[in-house]
């Protein structure tokens, strides 16, 4: 009998500050794949405008719910079924269950999975990585255990969906954004709700739980659990900015060949991301599959093409180096596993980009993966303090004081937030002329109240 395996599908995606385009998104979703997985994990960055996803909420609802509608809409497709209409309507059973939401600023993550009642024990944790460990950059995690009743089988998850520093010339704080994702990602139980043991996540990062005084510290790393990390990691192919001309000489385009110069696999020799793990100072213990497409950043405004089949010239932004800024990596099975158990090995199916949506300049990379439905054991005995494996030694400890900070900077994203909504939005503005016609009008009233 084989072993029963999760079909899990990891998808990650810079939407640009702007709204998914629910067509774009689901004809394309499981273009890779040709079946429907049981696991849809979907990392989102810059997924809605700063002000937004700085105060949370209910703000960032309709830019969750139109990923929602994308999905069902590519899992019916795929099924066969007849596509939903809305990401309201209720009239038939949904193929997937948004199982759990969660974001910090304006990077989110979301866990959809076919049979809901297999998420258990579910985990959330966040960490603000921009100006004052706030949300404009951040990490945000998801830990479960999936139980799949028909096999049996069943096995403990941990994602983080990440959106790192940015420019070419600042790998060394992208290397310090991932310390402080392994010192400051705390994970704690999430809130209760519908759904039974799935339980939602509710959106918005001032309702993070913190641990309380003498609670233990429970980090990315752990020795049960698997690792996934998906985002925009921002690693770069060049530690400076282009000149002047580089963007005529060296960027790659369809039409060049592996022989060329120009090619890109020329541009992921000097990829920073594979430089910087390989050296062990980011992203340690992690694994990535084989690269084997095209840079997926930064491209400049159209022409947008829906497929690369199509693509006669690649339109880059001249003043940023194409790299491959949109990454999936994962903790392979840890040696006392494959000691019990060899075959108990995450299997890649695919490692590839979507197409361009003309909603962003980034492509949404995604990873299907096999991964065995079999509990990691503890560690045994023998894998004492000499193990490189950072489930065991994880590369920096937690930070004691990881819920001060974040408290104190959910502070401040919450003034920074309602400061840019009220000036510079649509509605913000609408409030501030409202409340001033409010005042006029009241102060005309009590005159002519006191004047009669």
């Amino acid at each position: 009998m084989s072993q029963p395996a999760l079909d899990l599908f990891v998808l990650t995606y810079n939407c640009a500050h702007n709204a998914i385009d629910v067509p774009s998104l689901s004809s394309t979703l499981f273009n890779a794949v040709d079946h429907v997985p049981d696991l849809l994990i979907i990392s989102l960055q810059e997924m809605s405008p700063l002000s937004h996803g700085l105060i949370g909420g209910s703000l960032l609802s309709p830019f969750f719910s139109r990923i929602s509608e994308a999905v069902e809409i590519a899992a019916r497709k795929l099924s066969g079924d007849s596509p939903v209409a809305g990401s309201s309507s209720n009239s038939e059973p949904r193929i997937f269950t948004n199982v759990a939401i969660r974001n910090i600023g304006m990077t989110g993550i979301m866990a959809f999975s076919r049979d809901a009642a297999a998420i258990q024990n579910l985990q959330t944790g966040e960490v603000g990585l921009g100006i004052s460990s706030m949300g404009n950059k951040g990490g945000v995690g998801l830990r479960f255990t999936y139980a799949d009743a028909k096999s049996g089988g069943e096995t403990e998850l941990t994602f983080v969906a990440a959106h790192l520093a940015a420019m070419e010339w600042d790998w060394e704080r992208r290397n310090e954004d991932w310390k402080n994702i392994v010192r400051r990602l705390v994970f704690t139980p999430a809130d209760g709700g519908e759904g039974g043991n799935a339980a939602r996540a509710r959106v918005g990062s001032e309702e993070a739980p913190l641990l309380g005084e003498g609670e233990s510290a429970n980090g990315i790393y752990k020795p049960t659990s698997h690792l996934f990390v998906a985002g925009d990691l921002n690693y770069r192919t060049s530690d400076t900015k282009p000149g002047p001309d580089d963007h005529e000489v060296s960027f790659p385009q369809p039409h060049d060949t592996v022989e060329s110069p120009r090619h890109y696999s020329h541009l992921f020799k000097h990829d920073q991301l594979t430089r910087e793990r390989l050296a062990g100072r980011t992203f340690h213990g992690l694994s990535e599959a084989p690269i084997t497409f095209p840079p997926t950043y930064k491209f400049d405004e159209g022409p947008y093409l829906t497929a690369d089949e199509d693509t006669k010239a690649w339109a880059w932004a001249s003043h940023r180096w194409p790299s491959w800024t949109d990454r999936v990596l994962f903790l392979e099975a840890p040696k006392w596993m494959e000691r019990k158990d060899g075959n108990a090995k995450i299997e890649v199916q695919k490692y590839e980009p979507l197409p361009l949506f003309k909603t962003s300049d980034h492509r949404a990379v995604l990873l299907s993966v096999k991964v065995p439905l079999v509990s990691i054991p503890e560690p045994d005995e023998d894998e004492d303090s000499t193990s490189s494996d950072p489930r065991i030694n994880p590369p920096f400890e937690i930070d004691p004081d990881w819920s001060t900070a974040r408290a104190i900077a959910r502070k401040e994203e919450l003034f920074v937030g309602v400061t840019g909504y009220i000036t510079g939005t649509w509605e913000g503005r609408c409030i501030i002329g409202g409340t001033v016609a409010a005042l006029v009008a009241g102060y005309f009233l009590l005159l002519a109240a006191f004047g009669n």
